[in-house]
């Protein structure tokens, strides 16, 4: 059954010309037998094979992983209206492509099953599938109907439109599948033959009706009208032929079942001299890419990629086979060749003979019409390459015939000669190594291309030409237009009047700067580098090229030469020829896909994503598909919203990575360009959002707590300034307050009745004439005022000063009692006396008062015992303690007295005043003593006294 539905699908050699070709996969594929050929939405071109299916991207060959497959001999590759892909297999299994794995879709029932069939995609997206009838597959209720009974129950060809209308030949008429329904067409269309007859619909509304195995063939134009078309195939009965059709050029291949194929037009007009092509190839299946490229899939040895139909590849031909073609010259109508073999080659209108042999490998070969001479390395012959007319000693690098005259000059290993018309050799002075020349007769300037650089003779003098301070190394030199053209390793320069004028670079449209060779064949400049040859027009604005993107086989170009409108092309795998008329300029490059994003190295994103403010690192994926040579395209690429400068990258690098983005909305954008032409932009869109704090809402919510907290802190400040106003006035309040009280503690101690005592205490010591005693009473007084009025103005004091002024005064009050009032004045030897302080004035109105009214009115054994002890190292304790007689009997006596107890109370007001300003509080605390018998027997007044500190 594979045999034949193979038969069905698929079927010498001698010298001929061929299109230029170049094999894919002929590793990658070997021993692979490929049925049938798609190109998807993506580009790829997806190959159904007897090993399974196979995706190609123009780099790699991928083996699709496939599922529950019965078998894996896979045909009939097609696409749904959505652009997913399906295949079959002869077990009946309709296949489909996810997520790139092969997957079974349906199984077609058993009672359909015929030794061939074909599946197609209606205008209504339905799988209709041609075998014993015409059936339609319902994916959603996953059941099989009939839509048309075919005669003899054998499965007809189905052809897709643009609209995804059916067509199939049966019964001998069209019919058209379109909207769920099946119409016949009213012109009848006779069957050819008696073995299947298929209908293949070409773009435009043509239909050809082909019989299979035959070189039969009906042609339907838009018109409607039949024509019949005979292909003229050699009359061989043992070879069947299958038709390979082009759905977008009028082309048709006939595949032989002996292997090669015959290329025709589709109205029978044979292509390539009528001649087998590709005679090692047993060719069964065909595409036409979206870049105009032709494929012809093979069994076991890969496809045959042609990239223009219209160049012409002689490496069949026998003769070359055999031969290493490196020179060719023009020859009036005609190419001479030579190669490594030593043989001349005649090229006439696609006949190859041998014009002559004999030679050493052919190194130079040029013709030149005004003497019909040919140069063949060392030696000069006739035209015809039969009689010898010269030797010298050496190969020569570049002949140039004077117009002017008859002579020739020409270059070699040992420099300039000259040939005059008597064919006398002449050294012309010039003996280094020269690879071109060229004397322009007009200027009466001869140019040569030497191994030391260019230079010129002039008025017989040799001096060197260079490009500003650098000089030229040249390889050939050519005449244009009253110009002199260099070419170099670095450009064209071109030169009038010995003036450098012009310098032609790869920024100026040459493909490379490695210039091979010039010819000049009005109205054109054809130039050849080391990555293709090219076409300008004589200023040098238009071009047109010829790399291995439109059919060159290598960049590696030995030599080329014009004939009229055809360009011949020596490289390293052989002889072309084309029209450079045919070269299209190709204006649409290949789309480019953005296969997968990466953020921060692991997840993939889709479009138009909203990512974390932490998910700021992506990777971009992208790839364009192309067949052809790839070195002159590149990937550019841009992020709008970072950087809108583009980036450029080769074609195989493929990445691009943006680190650590900040917040924003981006657009990435990526193209091919060739250095001319650019394709459509895809772009991927996203945006990263900010960190919370840099969010719109987390702002406003900021800024509103910004302008409360600035309130708060306004009302707070306002109130602050407000309680300092306060504060400040209650302090100065205080201070006056304290000040008024230490002026009243001061008047406490300067009170008049004490100052009344002591002065009469100093005039009874005069009047006893007591001079020293009244002196030193006099003195100690004057000391207890200046203590007071130097402590007066200071808020605390030394504790040793307070002790010191305190024995002054009990000093003073013990002359006034005389030897009935002691007392004792105990100080606790854990204070240092001498760097504690403490408010100022507080002890001695509680002694003057315990002495003034608790011992004053007492007769005798007055006592006064005064203690200062350490509490704490924050607090000391000051014990006043007398044995007078009470507060309750000293009311009774002061009650009728005018005079009150002003001491006592200005200190207890003072201490309440230093209160407020002190953490540790001042306590007053007054106790009443009595005996056994509960007699008053005087008082003790216990203070406790916070230390202040520096």
């Amino acid at each position: 059954m594979l045999l034949r539905y193979l038969f069905l699908l698929i079927t010498l050699s001698c010298f001929a010309q061929q299109p230029s070709h170049y094999i894919v996969g002929d590793e990658d594929l070997a021993g692979t037998n490929i049925y049938s050929a798609l190109q998807a939405k993506d580009n790829k071109v997806w190959l159904s094979t007897n090993n399974g299916l196979y995706a190609y991207d123009g780099a790699l060959f991928s083996s699709i992983q496939a599922k529950g497959i019965k078998d894996l001999s896979l045909f009939g590759l097609t696409t749904d209206k959505d652009g997913q892909i399906f295949c079959h297999n002869l077990s009946g299994q309709v296949l489909v492509v996810e997520n790139n794995a092969l997957k079974v879709y349906c199984q077609i029932p058993f009672r359909y099953i015929a030794s061939s069939f074909f599946i197609e995609f209606d205008d209504q997206n339905k799988l209709v599938v041609s075998c014993k009838d015409l059936i339609q597959y319902d994916s959603k209720s996953k059941t099989f109907s009939k839509l048309f009974d075919f005669k003899d129950d054998i499965a007809e060809k189905l052809s897709c439109d643009e609209k995804f209308k059916i067509y199939f030949w049966n019964d001998e008429k069209k019919y058209c599948l379109s909207n769920g329904k099946v119409e016949a067409s009213v012109m009848e269309i006779p069957r050819l033959s008696i073995i299947q007859n298929h209908l293949y619909y070409k773009k435009g509304g043509q239909f050809l009706y082909f019989a299979n195995l035959s070189n039969k063939a009906l042609l339907q134009k838009n018109n409607g009208l039949l024509k019949s078309v005979n292909y003229p195939l050699p009359n061989d009965g043992s070879v069947t032929y299958r038709p390979l059709m082009s759905k977008y050029k009028n082309l048709i291949w006939l595949a032989g079942s002996k292997n090669g194929a015959y290329c025709y037009r589709t109205d029978g007009t044979p292509l390539f001299g009528n001649n087998k092509l590709f005679s090692n190839y047993f060719i069964s299946a065909y595409l036409e890419d979206r870049e105009g490229n032709v494929w012809l899939c093979t069994f076991g040895k890969g496809i045959i990629m042609i990239p223009n139909m219209n160049v012409i590849d002689y490496s069949n031909v026998s003769l070359l086979k055999e031969d290493d073609i490196s020179q060719i010259t023009a020859k009036n109508n005609a190419m001479l060749l030579g190669g490594v073999k030593g043989n001349i080659y005649a090229l006439d209108k696609d006949k190859l003979t041998i014009k002559s042999k004999g030679f050493n490998k052919i190194e130079f070969l040029k013709y030149e019409p005004k003497s019909n001479r040919v140069y063949v390395n060392d030696k000069v012959f006739d035209g015809d390459v039969k009689q010898q007319l010269y030797k010298n000693d050496y190969n020569k690098y570049d002949v140039f015939e004077n117009k002017k005259n008859d002579s020739v000059f020409y270059v070699t290993r040992s420099g300039l000669f000259c040939l005059d018309k008597l064919k006398n050799n002449h050294q012309l002075g010039y003996a280094t190594r020269t690879y071109g020349v060229f004397n322009d007769e007009e200027n009466n300037t001869m140019w040569l291309a030497s191994s030391t650089g260019l230079e010129i003779k002039q008025k017989g003098k040799f001096k060197k030409v260079k490009a500003g301070k650098d000089e030229i190394f040249s390889n050939g030199i050519l005449g244009i237009n009253n110009q002199v053209w260099v070419s170099s390793n670095t450009g064209i320069y071109v030169f009038h009047k010995n003036k450098l004028t012009k310098h032609l670079t790869s920024k100026k449209g040459l493909l490379s700067e490695r210039i091979v060779k010039i010819i000049y064949h009005k109205p054109y400049v054809y130039v050849a580098t080391n990555e293709g040859l090219q076409r300008f027009d004589a200023d040098f604005k238009e071009h047109l090229d010829f790399t291995k993107a439109e059919g060159l086989l290598s960049n590696a170009i030995l030599d080329f030469e014009v004939l009229g409108s055809m360009i011949y092309v020596v490289s390293s795998k052989g002889l072309q020829c084309f029209d450079f008329n045919t070269i299209q300029k190709k204006k649409k490059l290949p789309e480019v896909f953005i296969n997968r994003v990466f953020v921060n190295g692991a997840d993939e994103v889709k479009n138009d994503t909203l990512l974390p403010a932490n998910e700021n690192t992506l990777q971009f994926s992208f790839k364009a598909v192309s067949f052809l040579d790839k070195r002159n395209l590149k990937y550019r690429y841009r992020l709008k919203g970072y950087d809108d400068q583009w980036q450029s990258s080769d074609f195989f690098d493929n990445i691009a990575v943006y680190n650590k983005l900040p917040a924003g909305e981006y657009v990435f954008e990526v193209q091919l360009t060739d250095g001319v032409n650019v394709s459509a932009s895809k772009e991927f869109i996203f945006e990263i959002e900010p960190v919370f704090w840099k969010k719109w809402q987390f702002i406003t919510l900021v800024f509103v707590l910004t302008i409360l907290t600035l309130l708060f802190i306004y009302r707070l400040r306002i109130n602050y300034l407000l309680q300092k106003s306060k504060t400040e006035i209650d302090k100065e309040k205080l201070s006056k307050e304290i000040n008024k009280s230490k002026l009243a503690a001061l008047n406490a101690q300067m009170n008049p009745h004490f100052m009344f005592n002591a002065l009469n205490s100093i005039q009874e010591f005069i009047l006893q004439n007591k001079k020293e005693q009244a002196s030193n009473y006099l003195g100690d007084f004057a000391d207890l005022m200046r203590s007071y009025l130097q402590h007066s103005q200071e808020d605390s004091i030394m504790l040793n000063d307070e002790i010191e002024t305190l024995k002054l005064y009990l000093k003073l009050e013990k002359l006034r009692f005389d030897e009935d009032f002691v007392y004792e004045l105990n100080i606790d030897h854990k204070l240092d006396i001498y760097t504690t302080k403490i408010p100022s004035f507080l002890i001695q109105p509680f002694v003057e008062n315990a002495i003034k009214h608790g011992l004053l009115h007492k007769k005798s054994d007055r006592r006064l015992l005064i203690s200062i002890e350490k509490d704490t190292d924050e607090m000391i304790v000051c014990k006043i303690k007398d044995n007078g007689i009470g507060r309750e009997r000293s009311l009774v006596i002061n009650k009728n007295k005018k005079h009150k107890s002003f001491a006592t109370q200005a200190s207890v007001d003072r201490f309440q005043l230093i209160n407020q300003n002190m953490k540790d509080q001042v306590g007053i605390e007054i106790n009443d003593l009595f005996d056994e018998n509960n007699i008053a027997r005087g008082t003790e007044v216990v203070l406790r006294i916070p230390v202040k500190k520096d």
